[in-house]
């Protein structure tokens, strides 16, 4: 119905890639590299479909391969996978007329949440995987189509905490500026079920679809967005890894400055107290606040 069946050379590619990301990812893709490799999915399934089935959202689900791969090779290959991550591009489209005279426009871009967290580094924000695509610039949306972006921002604590944090989603606020009714089309995912963490570390943020007038859209659905009505994408943050009990304070330090997270996080996730007058770390009430914490099992 909504167009989320995958084609098997989607779910082929995908898992080759996956598994070269993980197991050998220096060696350059040629038939030698892939041979040794078997993919298979049951016929007619929502991962191997036939026609006349539809494939136009077919990201959100193929872009979901990975992850089980990651999680699977994990048990045996722990510092060669990462967290969980946003994983399915956010695809945007808007189309309505254009002005008066009947002149229609259709506009559609991609948008990322957050990457999960990798064995020695945080995740990677705004920034999908497996697809490794970033984002359209709001000045390159604003000049090809009648859309304005009143806010793009990182999503502060968006990312799930760990000793590698997890990467941050975005949020934006767009309008479609010609005074006339226009059509928004959503194909989005992680708004109920968050990035999960590995070995010890945290979800991520879900993502949300809110319109101004209060109402959540259905992420995967169309709609009529009104003159003058705002729609705010908040995308989902990518899993941490390992307890946020072992980050180094300062980089926690670090990331409130930055504003990736807030002071709150920083003590209720990650045990760290900051002096926020000062902007230095209270060491001893920090080392209170973390044991505390692993006594009462939190963030274990």
């Amino acid at each position: 119905k909504r167009g989320i069946n995958v084609v098997m050379n989607y779910t082929h590619a995908y898992t080759t890639y996956t598994l070269m990301c993980a197991i050998a990812p220096h060696i350059p893709n040629n038939e030698g590299a892939f041979r040794p490799i078997s993919v298979s999915a049951p016929d007619g399934s929502i991962l191997n479909c036939r026609r006349p089935v539809a494939v136009g959202a077919r990201h959100i689900i193929g872009h979901f391969v990975s992850q089980p791969l990651l999680n699977a090779l994990g048990q045996a290959l722990p510092e060669r996978v990462i967290a969980d991550g946003s994983a399915g591009l956010w695809i945007t489209m808007f189309e309505g007329e254009r002005n008066h005279t009947g002149e229609i426009f259709a506009y559609v871009f991609f948008s990322a949440g957050g990457m999960g967290a990798r064995p020695t580094r945080d995740g990677l924000s705004a920034t999908a995987f497996p697809s490794g695509i970033t984002g359209v610039p709001a000045e390159v949306i604003e000049t090809v189509a009648p859309v304005r972006m009143h806010k793009r921002e990182l999503r502060p604590d968006s990312g799930g905490p760990g000793k590698y944090r997890g990467g941050l989603g975005q949020e934006m606020v767009l309008e479609v500026i010609t005074g006339l009714p226009a059509t928004h089309s959503c194909m989005y995912d992680r708004t109920r079920f968050p990035a999960q963490g590995f070995l010890g570390g945290q979800p991520g943020q879900p993502g949300a679809v809110i319109r101004s007038d209060g109402t959540h859209p259905h992420p995967k659905s169309k709609y009529t967005l009104q003159p003058r009505q705002t729609v705010t994408l908040r995308l989902p943050g990518g899993g941490g890894f390992y307890s946020p009990l072992e980050r180094d304070p300062a980089q926690v330090l670090r990331d409130v400055r930055q504003g990736y997270i807030s002071p709150e996080a920083a003590r209720d996730n990650y045990g760290v107290i900051i002096d926020l007058e000062q902007g230095t770390i209270n060491e001893r009430a920090t080392a209170e606040q973390r044991a505390y914490l692993k006594q009462n099992g939190a963030q274990s």
